[in-house]
């Protein structure tokens, strides 16, 4: 202040004593809580990128298929047809696509979609167009480069069958 004569710089004092505690601590009581701090955070990444696909897709079932009413006859699991719907997964091109959105959104689909398949393991999947959000305006290249991205993504074991329908977003727009 100005007026009184006063240091501005009050608060930074009070930081102070704060900070030379923090330095005066042992390297060792350092180093175990930068351990412990690493740990920490380690397992937060570890349980929000891996691990919650599972616990969410765990609670998934299959219903219970009944056999015909008027027969009593139960259908045998092998009878059933098991089958995974998605749709519109829009993946980024490289024209409108940040690549930190695209690193992002495609982690999160495939691990949803891997971890789906290996605890479900439908029989068949659709994917029911809109893969792509830049089919009208990529080039052979980039075209190419974005199925590469969805093979890699949206790999299959041999005992599923995968079907995808193409969208309006992958070829053109509405009218084009």
């Amino acid at each position: 202040n100005l007026a009184t004569g006063k240091d501005s710089c009050a608060g930074t004092a009070m930081l102070s004593p704060s900070l030379t505690i923090v330095k005066n601590l042992p390297l060792k009581k350092r180093i175990c809580f930068l351990l412990k701090l690493v740990c920490f955070v380690s397992s937060v990444l570890i349980f929000c990128e891996f691990f919650i696909y599972y616990l969410v897709i765990f609670q998934c079932r299959w219903p219970d298929v009944k056999g015909e009413a008027h027969t009593g006859n139960e259908e045998t699991p092998a009878s059933v047809l098991k089958a995974m719907f998605l749709a519109d997964t829009h993946l980024l091109g490289e024209i409108k696509g940040h690549w930190l959105d695209k690193l992002r959104r495609e982690w999160q689909m495939e691990r949803s979609f891997q971890t789906a398949l290996w605890l479900l393991q439908p029989d068949i999947v659709f994917i029911l167009g809109d893969v792509f959000d830049e089919g009208k305006w990529d080039s052979p290249q980039a075209w190419a480069d974005d199925v590469r991205r969805f093979q890699k993504m949206f790999k299959y074991p041999v005992t599923t069958e995968l079907v995808v329908i193409v969208g309006n977003h992958d070829i053109g727009f509405h009218y084009e």
